[in-house]
């Protein structure tokens, strides 16, 4: 029995250690656990204001915050990989916060031209993992742009959430009415590849309760081809 395990940088001269039919490949652990993915697909990120935006209930309208729409015309998949969300203000209620799932969105905000789901979005860009010297924001030194529509501030309209769109607790608070230094929240999920958005798919952060306080967020995700 022979294993033939080309390199990834083509350095044997065929670039494609692939060892499954979804791409995967045999690594160790030298580079961390999504670096292959990061130089392969490219991983994404959005991070709200470090002086943070409210997490909505999830009956609003205007979902604020770490947004990700996959348009329907789209000819990848977001994979998602991390969340995370730590208080930086305000006063906190006890509530659950959920990851929250609408398909059949489509591609546009709805106009007089065409239909749509969301009549307003603020589309914001996201980060590149590959971080380079001219701006990683755009693409340029750092890698390809995204493909995916995200927002992490501004005004996001539709038809308000329901409880059937919470697909995954994410965390919580057991803090109540609490503005001290001391009454810190934090969430920390590792999506770990387990949930993927496909096109006419979006995903946002919703509460059980609505509450003042402020969360610095940070979502990120891998895309890959259909």
């Amino acid at each position: 029995m022979k294993f033939d395990f080309r390199f990834l940088s083509g350095k044997t001269g065929v670039p494609t250690g692939i060892a499954g039919d979804d791409e995967q490949i045999i690594v160790d652990g030298l580079s961390g656990k999504y670096y292959q993915a990061n130089r392969k697909y490219s991983v994404f990120s959005q991070t709200t204001t470090p002086l943070g935006v409210a997490i909505p209930i999830y009956t609003s309208v205007t979902p604020l915050g770490n947004l990700l729409w996959n348009p329907a015309s789209n000819n990848k998949k977001a994979v998602l990989v991390k969340y995370r969300a730590s208080r930086v203000s305000g006063t906190a209620a006890v509530f659950s916060a959920f990851l929250m799932a609408r398909n059949q969105v489509g591609s546009v905000v709805a106009s007089a031209a065409a239909a749509g789901q969301f009549t307003a979005f603020a589309d914001t860009v996201a980060v590149n993992g590959q971080l380079g010297v001219l701006n990683a924001l755009a693409g340029q030194g750092g890698g390809p742009t995204s493909s995916m529509r995200s927002s992490k501030a501004g005004t996001c309209t539709f038809t308000a959430g329901v409880a059937a769109e919470a697909i995954e607790v994410l965390g919580g608070t057991g803090i109540e009415a609490d503005a001290t230094a001391n009454g810190i929240s934090y969430i920390d999920v590792d999506f770990d590849g387990r949930i993927e958005v496909f096109p006419g798919t979006v995903i946002w952060v919703a509460a059980t309760l609505a509450s003042v306080a402020l969360y610095a967020q940070t979502l990120s995700w891998i895309e890959q081809p259909l």
